[in-house]
């Protein structure tokens, strides 16, 4: 299972105020907004699969399809539509992170604003502490049928400590000061 948090799109209309999770809907009320956390990024991520491990098929460029024979699978794939990247030989990076070693993330989206909410909008990412609000891990199924998680936290507006923008530029400055190299 992988966990979306980027990927939740905000629809070309931030009128709509409906957060949607296959069957599910959430709408924040009153002083409460809805965020979406970011997913755990260690930092030391591969840069060709971004810490998945898979890259998709070069040979039928993710389709699954045989680029030979019509209705057959690819024969590099199997039919999956990934491989293993060959970058970092499947592992995801240079050091791989066990997931119970993963801290929870303290940013997220914004995805729905009560209407009391006169700070914050939809679509801005947020800063808030490690324990504030209620956090939910539901479990979903995403576009393509790949099960993923969806780490909901709803925080009142006071549980906001700051905007956030430059997410991944934060994080190698944080590994570089870890390093001992940073400027």
């Amino acid at each position: 299972m992988r966990q979306i948090g980027q990927e939740i799109d905000l629809g070309s209309s931030l009128e709509n105020n409906v957060l949607t999770l296959g069957p599910m809907t959430m709408e924040a009320s009153a002083d409460r907004m809805i965020v979406v956390e970011d997913p755990f990024v260690s930092g030391y991520e591969c840069s060709s699969c971004g810490g998945r491990g898979v890259v998709n098929c070069e040979n039928c460029q993710g389709t699954g399809k045989s680029v030979i024979v019509k209705d057959g699978k690819c024969s590099r794939c199997q039919g999956s539509k990934v491989m293993k990247c060959p970058a970092c030989d499947g592992k995801g990076g240079t050091i791989v992170v066990p997931e119970v070693s993963e801290r929870r993330p303290t940013t997220g989206q914004i995805v729905s604003v009560g209407p009391k909410i006169t700070q914050y909008a939809r679509g801005e990412s947020v800063l808030y502490p490690s324990f504030a609000g209620h956090v939910l891990d539901l479990e979903a199924t995403d576009i393509d049928g790949n099960a993923v998680v969806a780490a909901i936290r709803i925080l009142q507006e006071s549980d906001i400590l700051a905007k956030v923008s430059g997410h991944l530029e934060l994080r190698r400055v944080k590994k570089s000061a870890a390093l001992g190299s940073a400027a």
